[in-house]
């Protein structure tokens, strides 16, 4: 069951999110863009063809925001905190949903925002720009950006064809 590209998988994807504790953005981009990115090829190119990938991935990408959801639980604003924890709420709602009914337009309805809240709140703060999530106008535009960014997403790849 557990073969080779399998191990290097789970290693990767288990181990690389720990790096937000120390790095939240750089490890987010990392566990995000390149591990969760690489994943399938891995296990592909290691022969693993008849892997349920959902039910690794889901689980896995779970893991990941909890962590990040540790880091923004931290945070000293605290309505950039809790809007950081309810979208990680609502997305852990979808999940919980999508496991009850296995339906995955369920992730579609609850799109992962949270990710890309997290990250861009991260990001603004580095280039020096922390009042685009600071003040509520520039706030809501964000979020708004955000999502009409994130739904096409989730439309193409858990939408039923």
């Amino acid at each position: 069951m557990f073969d080779a590209g399998i191990i290097i998988v789970l290693a990767m994807r288990l181990l690389g999110p720990l790096m937000i504790f120390q790095w939240p953005l750089l490890g987010s981009i990392v566990s995000e863009y390149i591990f969760d990115a690489i994943d399938i090829l891995i296990w592909a190119e290691m022969g693993a063809t008849d892997i349920d990938y959902t039910s690794y991935d889901k689980p896995l990408d779970v893991y990941q925001i909890t962590i990040q959801a540790i880091v923004a639980s931290r945070w000293e604003n605290k309505t950039i905190r809790n809007i950081a924890l309810f979208f990680y709420g609502y997305r852990l709602l979808g999940y919980a949903l999508y496991l009850f009914t296995e339906l995955r337009v369920m992730f579609f309805f609850f799109p992962n925002i949270f990710f890309y809240f997290f990250i861009g709140y991260l990001a603004a703060k580095k280039l020096g720009l922390p009042e685009l999530f600071e003040d509520k106008r520039q706030l809501a535009i964000v979020i708004l950006v955000i999502i009409l960014l994130k739904l096409p997403q989730e439309y193409i790849l858990h939408w039923p064809h």
